[in-house]
């Protein structure tokens, strides 16, 4: 008895260790335990999921082997049931089931005893013993009873560990294929051509899969359009082929299903120059059709290098790939159709080097005229004046504001910015002066305003001229004596705050419609810089869409080299109501339609705006309208030579008193619309 308490110790410990099914029966066929004095131990598991039962062993050789009773063709059903025990002879074992004799985990039987291995009275399955050497079959029931209940506990343990481990792969599977398809949709989306697209994708199938060929097929005319790729030695070398044969995997198409080619299939297709086209190096193909909006538009051929068997799993994936291969091909047909031929066009790279031109850190400028606004700012930089920063929606009021602070001995402390637009008038003098605790109802904390917080530096006020009325003398106070009052707190602060405010608004014109403080505002004009509008600094245009393509276009992860010189021309003639904030808004646009490394630039947007008078000076909006009026009275009086005409006496100038469009009394945007139509450009004629 202490024995048998002892080797279950020793056997309870083991069975701590085993993580698989594979290694109980080891386990169990080679220790030598005093209380399991048998030849061989085989398990047999009840398989949940296909209703069978899967027979564990040892061979001959000590060979862990897996059976399975679903392709039994030696009807073990009865040996298999399970749910009493047997404790029979060798001889009368194959006389009641003599096909036994005929199996490897059942030769040489000379007794042979099998018990069922229950959990809560439910069955997992089996144990047997194969020539097993007891006393009697009372010590037989006694000592197995326990030791059966511990090798059906492990079995339960290793079996409910598999499904969990089963189920964290399969999530883990799960997850690496969706971040797979992530990368293939950003991959294939952004590509302007069949030959980028095959590329792209074949480099994430060959990290993938393995996979070093890859053929998109697509039917036009009778016939079939064949673009392959293939990787040589790091490269793809891209060819194209057309076959009017395709009976051997025309069910692709049909009947919206894969189709999988073997080497022999791939060799006689080989063999016929009026079928699909295969690489020397093919071995194995799946054939998947490519379906967009439920009409199949051809199909595509992943090919493999060796013989192999696609999973069930891959051919699963290949068809999701499919369906974005074959939203790209359309994509790519769209933008072929709409992008005109191009053969001709000059373009601008825009590699250029324009950092010379990047004065102040973000400010990027050439011309004269902004030239002369930062000569003001560094002139004004060095001393504490209150600066008045004037200019349109867009300009770049706080990248003007922000070199003041940056060129100032204040640089060593944040610029303090506050909206002015952006603040509600109930909190607008918290937000400035800061508040105690208790001063209004939810003011449960202190609160430090921005001028406390500008102590030291720059207080930026952005559009100054939405500043509450009643808060401007409060305002005023502040900046003549330097000192300020928390709401709630009877007690003069001294701060040392330079101030910059900015507007796109006339302040003066509000200060005779009694809307801003006459006092304030001659307070605030102390040294005034106005920020001229895009479009009348075209010459910094190029500058500035360089610099926002290859910014936008890092950000995005793409690679864009050049843009087409008509493009630039028409962005250097329109008129930019929005500034430089529109200039961006539409490189980005830009930037996201652009397949390839050619800028992809909207044009025909540009050229077709209405222009925005509120951004539009008051003498320039009256004439305007009388240009538009006589030009519907008779607009097919401008032909082309009288445009080309034009074009040369103004030596190309568009925009201004001496402009074509005011010669010819067009307004500027339907001039540009009828050029790019002719195919006229200004920058021939300059």
């Amino acid at each position: 008895m202490e024995n048998f308490e002892s080797d279950l110790m020793i056997f309870s410990k083991a069975l701590l260790s085993i993580n698989d099914i594979s290694g109980v029966i080891n386990f169990l066929n080679n220790e030598s335990l005093l209380f399991i004095d048998a030849d061989r131990v085989n398990i047999i598991l009840k398989d949940d999921i296909n209703a069978q039962s899967i027979l564990y062993y040892q061979d001959a050789d000590k060979n862990f082997q897996r059976y399975d009773y679903s392709e039994d063709n030696l009807s073990l059903h009865h040996v298999v049931s399970c749910e009493y025990s047997h404790y029979i002879n060798g001889e009368e074992l194959y006389r009641t089931f003599p096909q036994l004799s005929l199996h490897p985990a059942y030769t040489n039987i000379q007794t042979y005893c099998k018990i069922p291995l229950l959990i809560a009275n439910q069955q997992l399955g089996a144990i047997e013993y194969i020539n097993l050497r007891l006393p009697s079959y009372d010590d037989v029931e006694k000592q197995f009873k326990l030791f059966n209940n511990m090798v059906a506990a492990m079995i339960e343990h290793i079996l409910e560990h598999q499904i969990a481990s089963s189920l964290t792969q399969q999530l883990s599977n799960e997850h690496k294929n969706y971040q797979f398809l992530v990368d293939i949709t950003n991959a294939v989306i952004n590509q302007s051509s069949k030959k980028e697209l095959i590329g792209s994708l074949l480099h994430f199938l060959y990290q993938r899969f393995g996979m070093n060929e890859l053929s998109i097929i697509q039917s036009q005319d009778g016939h079939y359009n064949q673009y392959s790729g293939g990787d040589i030695e790091g490269e793809i070398d891209y060819q194209c082929h057309f076959f009017t044969d395709d009976s051997m995997i025309k069910n692709a198409v049909e009947n919206n299903k894969a189709v999988i080619l073997t080497a022999a299939d791939i060799y006689k297709l080989r063999r016929d120059d009026n079928s699909p086209y295969f690489s020397a190096l093919a071995k194995s193909a799946c054939v998947m059709p490519m379906i967009f909006r439920g009409v199949t538009i051809g199909y595509i051929c992943y090919v493999k290098a060796v013989e192999t068997q696609f999973e069930p799993s891959e051919i699963e994936l290949f068809k999701q790939i499919s369906a974005r291969v074959a939203l790209a091909m359309h994509s790519i047909k769209v933008h072929q159709s709409a992008t005109p031929h191009r053969s001709q066009t000059k373009f601008i790279s825009v590699e250029d080097s324009y950092d010379e031109h990047a004065i102040f850190d973000d400010i990027i400028s050439q011309s004269e005229v902004m030239n002369k606004v930062l000569e003001q700012v560094a002139l004004v930089a060095s001393c504490d004046s209150t600066v008045l920063i004037l200019g349109e929606s867009g300009t770049g009021k706080e990248l003007i504001a922000r070199a003041i602070h940056k060129m100032s001995h204040r640089s060593k402390t944040e610029m303090v910015k506050m909206n002015c637009a952006a603040i509600p008038s109930g909190l607008f003098e918290s937000e400035l002066f800061g508040h105690e605790r208790g001063a209004f109802t939810g003011a449960v904390t202190q609160r430090v305003g921005r001028f406390e917080q500008a102590h030291k530096g720059t207080l930026f006020l952005d559009e100054i001229g939405d500043m509450p009325l009643e808060l401007q003398p409060k305002l005023l106070r502040a900046l003549q004596e330097n000192e300020i009052e928390r709401v709630g707190k009877n007690q003069l602060i001294s701060v040392d705050v330079r101030i910059v405010v900015a507007t796109n608004v006339n302040l003066l014109q509000m200060v005779q419609q009694k809307q801003f403080r006459n006092d304030l505002y001659y307070r605030l004009n102390v040294f005034p810089i106005e920020i001229p509008p895009l479009r009348e600094r075209a010459e910094d245009i190029p500058l500035l869409v360089k610099h926002f393509t290859r910014e936008l276009a890092k950000k995005m992860g793409k690679t864009i080299t050049s843009i087409a010189a008509e493009d630039m021309a028409i962005m250097q003639q329109f008129s930019w109501p929005g500034n430089v904030r529109e200039l961006r808004n539409v490189i980005e646009r830009s930037v996201i339609l652009t397949r390839g490394q050619v800028l992809n630039v909207p044009t025909q947007e540009l050229v077709s705006l209405p222009p925005i008078l509120a951004n539009t000076p008051a003498e320039q909006v009256e004439p305007q309208a009388v240009q538009s009026s006589s030009v519907k009275s008779a607009p097919i009086v401008i032909d082309r030579q009288m445009i080309v005409d034009a074009l040369i006496s103004c030596h190309g100038v568009i925009a201004g008193p001496n402009g074509v469009a005011n010669q010819l009394g067009l307004k500027r945007t339907t001039l540009l619309s009828r050029m790019q139509k002719m195919g006229l450009n200004s920058q021939d004629y300059r």
